[in-house]
């Protein structure tokens, strides 16, 4: 345990040897699936590195729906902002699948904070680019019409399932991947019925970007998922009502095709 603990820090930024002596401040914990780790509003006590699993951030639409702001993978931290600016959780954290993950308690992350400069370093990139990030997802997640909070929603699991969730895309996965959560639930991350989501994926799977597998959707060319929800997120604010047409050419772009 130590060992992985210690060998997570490294790849933070923390040097060796204080990687080594704080490893044993770290703990490991699981959640069940759809447990809440904290509430919006709750107090973030714990910076936490997801093993296996799923977290989605989300935030209510003005349907009082929740959709996800930022979905996390397996070798994703998450909970920095919070404990860095000394504030309560902007959005709710609710796991979306059976997760185990790595917990880093509040004052460990400050001090190394505070104290190691590779780790600030780390915290910094990743800070400003999930910021950025997160601004444009809230606008098109929240203001978005029901095609695309359908399109971005999947996109979002592209991203975290090929583990881009806490760096920007490289070039890396591609081909199939399943998302291990039901279309019932990908339809509520999503903020719209199970009809209206149905109604969406159909034209996805005909033109060949996902499968639909008992109940389940496995993504395909993962690559090209990527590619479309940076290129979706780059557009202007006001491109937030288009038609499931448009965003089929979209993703056929962002594939070379």
């Amino acid at each position: 345990m130590s060992y992985f603990a210690a060998h997570t820090l490294l790849k933070a930024g923390v040097s060796e040897p204080v990687a080594r002596s704080v490893a044993a401040q770290l703990a490991f914990r699981g959640y069940d699936t759809q447990q809440v780790i904290w509430a919006r509003g709750a107090e973030v006590q714990s910076w936490q590195f997801i093993i296996s699993g799923l977290v989605a951030a989300t935030t209510p639409t003005q349907e009082e729906r929740s959709v996800p702001i930022t979905i996390y993978g397996a070798d994703s931290w998450f909970g920095e902002k919070p404990i860095l600016n000394r504030m309560p959780a902007r959005f709710e954290y609710v796991c979306l699948s059976e997760t185990q993950v790595l917990v880093m308690p509040a004052a460990v992350f400050q001090k190394l904070f505070d104290t190691e400069p590779g780790f600030s370093r780390y915290l910094a990139k990743l800070t400003t680019w999930r910021a950025q990030r997160s601004a444009e997802m809230l606008t098109l997640m929240k203001l978005g019409n029901p095609p695309l909070r359908v399109v971005m929603g999947i996109a979002q699991f592209a991203e975290a399932l090929a583990s881009r969730s806490e760096r920007p895309p490289t070039v890396g996965l591609d081909g199939g991947i399943a998302i291990p959560v039901s279309q019932a639930v990908i339809a509520q991350l999503c903020g719209v019925s199970r009809a209206v989501f149905s109604e969406y994926v159909q034209p996805l799977a005909l033109d060949g970007w996902l499968a639909i597998r008992y109940g389940s959707i496995e993504l395909l060319s993962i690559a090209t998922w990527q590619r479309f929800s940076s290129a979706r997120r780059a557009l202007p604010t006001d491109h937030i009502n288009p038609t499931m047409a448009e965003l089929l050419a979209e993703l056929h772009r962002a594939s070379g095709m």
